[in-house]
């Protein structure tokens, strides 16, 4: 038997909406970019950080200081304070200006990341300590040694916080005389980890002491060793005051940038020539200067800020080089050889003294 056609055609299938698929694919992304904001990996990133004025951080008291034409620029690099996100990381990669390095690159084996940043803030007191001397003796100024230690850095968390106080000069250990750094530390490590340890120091006019418990180095390969978490410096007489402001910038190399300033504030002789002079590198008590890391990313914030001269350490002169695009780059070994190639720098100002 013949069946005759359907008098309407069947209707077509339905089409699936791409709309469907956009949404899903959308959904996958941020899915996926949620996962990579929360994933870490052990990396942090390294960049150009900002170039501070370093005479609007140092203040002299009770002696004369002059101005200058031109400028001292002490040179960071951004370190991030964690590990980064996977995409933070794949930002960095393709990111020219920025690089990555590993955790035990730039953490101190055996420190948390709070406990790093603690011992850069102790290594930037100490930067600004050896700057002062060194740029007191280039000067002239006499700076006799007292009987004592001094404290120039105490960390957070460890048990001197709260106890002791930067500026203190330490008098006694344990009943012990303290002449110099060497003997305030060794009746600390004498002692058992978690031993009680009696401190007396001045601080201005007032005689003050102190207990504490010591508590073992994070650092590692030290961990055997007992701490209060200070930093010490030989004891000198200054002959008036200068305060450094930091600025929550941590580590020693900006310790250069410090002594120059503070030269320069002393003297007539104008040491910039009206310049603006960009400067990194490490400096101990004698006026050594050493090198920083991470050089490169100084000299682009040095361009960033309008430097037009680059102060570097000689161990990385040719580095910095590399890095510059217009920068005039010198290399120095010290505070001394660095104030004789500022003045071979030509004039952009009129030479007129200072006063």
């Amino acid at each position: 038997m013949n069946v005759p056609p359907p008098l309407f055609p069947p209707p077509p299938p339905p089409k699936r909406s791409r709309w469907r698929y956009v949404v899903v694919a959308v959904a996958i992304g941020v899915a996926l970019g949620l996962l990579a904001a929360y994933i870490t990996v052990p990396y942090y990133t390294l960049g150009p950080g900002p170039a501070k004025d370093v005479n609007e951080l140092v203040h002299v008291s009770g002696e004369r200081v002059y101005p200058s034409a031109g400028n001292f620029f002490l040179t960071t690099v951004a370190v991030s304070t964690r590990p980064i996100s996977l995409f933070e990381a794949f930002i960095g990669w393709i990111d020219p200006a920025v690089s990555l390095y590993k955790r035990s690159d730039i953490v101190k084996p055996g420190l948390t990341d709070e406990q790093n940043a603690q011992y850069n803030a102790l290594d930037m007191e100490e930067s600004k300590y050896a700057a002062l001397i060194a740029a007191l003796h280039a000067t002239g100024f006499d700076t006799p040694p007292i009987p004592g230690a001094r404290v120039i850095g105490v960390a957070g968390g460890f048990p001197a916080e709260g106890k002791l106080k930067t500026g203190d000069l330490i008098v006694t250990v344990d009943g012990a005389t303290v002449r110099d750094p060497a003997s305030a530390v060794r009746p600390i490590v004498a002692k058992p980890i978690g031993s009680k340890v009696t401190v007396t120091v001045l601080r201005g006019d007032r005689r003050i002491t102190t207990e504490m418990k010591t508590v073992r180095s994070p650092l590692a390969g030290e961990e055997k060793r007992p701490v209060l978490g200070i930093r010490l410096a030989q004891a000198l007489r200054l002959p008036f005051d200068v305060t450094i402001d930091s600025q929550n910038i941590g580590g020693p190399s900006a310790g250069l940038a410090f002594a120059l300033t503070i030269t320069d504030v002393l003297t007539p002789e104008d040491l910039t020539r009206g310049h603006h002079v960009a400067v990194t590198g490490t400096i101990d008590l004698s006026g050594r200067v050493g090198p920083v890391g991470g050089v490169e990313f100084k000299v682009r914030a040095a361009e960033k800020e309008g430097a037009d001269v680059f102060l570097a350490p000689a161990d990385e002169v040719a580095q910095a080089r590399g890095a510059a695009s217009h920068l005039k780059v010198i290399g120095v070994s010290t505070l001394a050889e660095a104030l004789a190639q500022l003045r071979k720098l030509a004039f952009l100002a009129p030479a007129a003294s200072k006063s």
